[in-house]
């Protein structure tokens, strides 16, 4: 009987088992080194001969992979898959905790499938349009991890007073943001250059009591297209140039045409180095690359 609890962590170690399976079970090597791959939590042989000797390297460090499929709808034969590997300052539940995620711009039809990793259940139209998906969630989750807000899911917070009859003049693209050391909401407000009236704004900041600054840095909608302003109540306890300078700060933001991720001109399902269990392995797969079986009925 072969060990079940044997998990091969390298590649050395899935030959091994490979060899073990094939002399026990009396099957051809290349099905049992598929085999012998799934025990490392991989999909086959050759997703472990990509995924485990990077998973060491990996597992060292905070990251998190967003993975995005695609089918272009002119061309329906051309398919394929988008992965991201962003490195981060600490675990991405750390930055965020799952259900606020769901909050963030580009997170929002993103599933968590493993502790590090996400995936998405509908189909990008294009490999151009997948590419810019992920980079808006890279994007978002980049402003989390240096300004340490967190996605405001509570509308009202938009307007002084709760009343949308005033919102900031001129916002576009706006979201919704809370810094949870101290529960001060922060607007952030993406329009396109030139289109704001200053004047306007800074009036409607003095009748209401808050602050606007605008920041250099190129912004999560649609970098160097828009300006990113953000916006508070006045208060004592918060510090908005301090967080102006954070902004400021940051690394330029993640553009499609500077793509840094893995490109697969397949639906093969990828699977992550933290999908521990066969539960991980079977919710790594998107809906969307499932080809539902015809159903017939009978007359």
């Amino acid at each position: 009987m072969l060990n079940r609890s044997v998990r091969p962590t390298t590649i050395d170690g899935v030959k091994r088992l490979a060899i073990e399976i094939r002399k026990k079970s009396g099957i051809q090597h290349s099905v049992a080194l598929d085999r012998a791959a799934q025990a490392a939590n991989c999909s086959n042989y050759r997703n472990a001969r990509r995924v485990l000797p990077a998973r060491a390297v990996m597992c060292a460090r905070p990251y998190v992979l967003l993975t995005i499929y695609w089918r272009d709808e002119k061309k329906p034969q051309n398919i394929g898959r988008e992965t991201l590997n962003i490195s981060l300052s600490k675990p991405i539940l750390h930055i965020c905790d799952k259900l606020a995620l769901k909050y963030a711009r580009g997170f929002g039809d993103l599933r968590m499938v493993a502790d590090d990793h996400f995936v998405c259940d509908t189909l990008a139209q294009t490999q151009v349009r997948a590419r810019e998906r992920l980079c808006t969630a890279e994007r978002s989750l980049r402003f989390m991890e240096y300004t340490g807000l967190r996605p405001c899911r509570n509308h009202r917070k938009n307007y002084p007073d709760g009343s949308s009859k005033d919102s900031l003049p001129n916002n576009d693209h706006a979201t919704r943001w809370i810094d949870p050391t101290i529960g001060q909401f922060i607007l952030v407000d993406e329009p396109y250059k030139g289109a704001p009236d200053d004047l306007e704004r800074t009036q409607w900041a003095i009748r209401h009591k808050w602050s606007i600054s605008k920041t250099s840095w190129a912004g999560m909608y649609n970098p160097y297209e828009c300006g990113l302003y953000i916006a508070t109540e006045n208060s004592p306890n918060y510090d908005l140039d301090a967080l102006t300078k954070k902004i400021n700060n940051m690394p330029p933001p993640l553009l499609e045409k500077n793509w840094t991720g893995e490109s697969v001109l397949s639906w093969d399902m990828f699977v992550s180095p933290m999908a521990n269990t066969p539960q991980d392995i079977r919710r790594a797969r998107s809906q969307a690359t499932v080809i539902p079986n015809p159903s017939y009925s009978r007359h």
